[in-house]
């Protein structure tokens, strides 16, 4: 096993609050000011955003954007990386997140390539969303996002564990602790579970999120983007989906035309599929 990466955003508001506390859990510099360690853990500190908030394009520089996280990895012997980051969300809920990025369409209104989804580390972030799920500050909603926006370009398989959803829990230094914390406890877990990915369902998973105790879950297609799906995408779904799908789950509410699809489409890859 080699380091596990840890990347933030000096844009980002919450990344900004949350790299105190890295640093007070005894991250220091390693190799220039921008890269920190801890034991088997490495901080990458970047300057630009992580997520693209161009609209509808992907910018031309840096390239690969933001940073080129495939060569940090070799060069710092990194198997995976967690993204920590901000939430956002209209309603301005509070919230702690994890989830996979990737684009189901065309759309690339927060960066990546279109119809491509990034490699994710289903254990790994289910081994984070449990540590985040057993105390969470008061008020605050914990659940798995459906697949959505950048990087989605990278060998190494990365996810994203976020503050949501606006300033105010942003700044708030007990959540962001209790995040940090969150990660590296999590990061330390070497448990595994079968790999699963979902369909169906709201952006925040409700019924997956409950799942996630008993199963590590990678890509989950949400509602919005089942009529999106090619079967090109759900094989990129089990492909990118680490280390090996097992197992499939639907939400019982899709369309009958949907499931058949759904279930066409994993038959060709030898995955069972329930609907829950």
């Amino acid at each position: 096993m080699g380091n596990k990466g840890i990347t933030l955003s000096l844009s980002d508001l919450a990344a900004v609050t949350m790299l105190k506390f890295f640093k007070k859990k005894g991250f220091t510099e390693f190799d220039s000011k921008n890269v920190l360690r801890l034991d088997d853990l490495i901080l990458i500190i970047l300057e630009q955003p992580i997520v693209c908030e161009r609209k509808n394009e992907l910018p031309l520089t840096p390239d690969p954007y933001p940073i080129d996280y495939d060569s940090l990895a070799k060069k710092y012997d990194i198997d995976y990386y967690v993204v920590a980051s901000r939430h956002w969300a209209q309603s301005g809920k509070p919230s702690l997140t994890v989830h996979a990025t990737g684009n189901f369409t065309d759309s690339i209104t927060f960066g990546g390539n279109p119809y491509e989804l990034q490699y994710v580390p289903a254990n790994p972030m289910r081994n984070v969303f449990l540590e985040i799920l057993e105390n969470p500050p008061s008020g605050f909603q914990v659940s798995l996002e459906a697949t959505h926006h950048s990087p989605t370009q990278f060998k190494t398989p990365m996810f994203f564990a976020e503050v949501g959803s606006s300033e105010l829990q942003w700044e708030n230094e007990e959540v962001c602790s209790y995040l940090v914390d969150s990660i590296i406890n999590g990061l330390d877990n070497e448990s595994k579970v079968q790999v699963a990915v979902g369909f169906g369902g709201g952006h925040y998973c409700p019924k997956f999120s409950v799942l996630e105790k008993d199963y590590a879950f990678g890509h989950i297609a949400a509602k919005y983007a089942i009529s999106s799906l090619t079967n090109e995408m759900v094989e990129q779904m089990i492909k990118k989906s680490l280390n090996k799908v097992e197992i499939a789950f639907g939400e019982k509410s899709l369309k009958g035309s949907e499931k058949k699809q759904i279930q066409s489409a994993l038959d060709k890859v030898g995955i069972p599929l329930f609907f829950k």
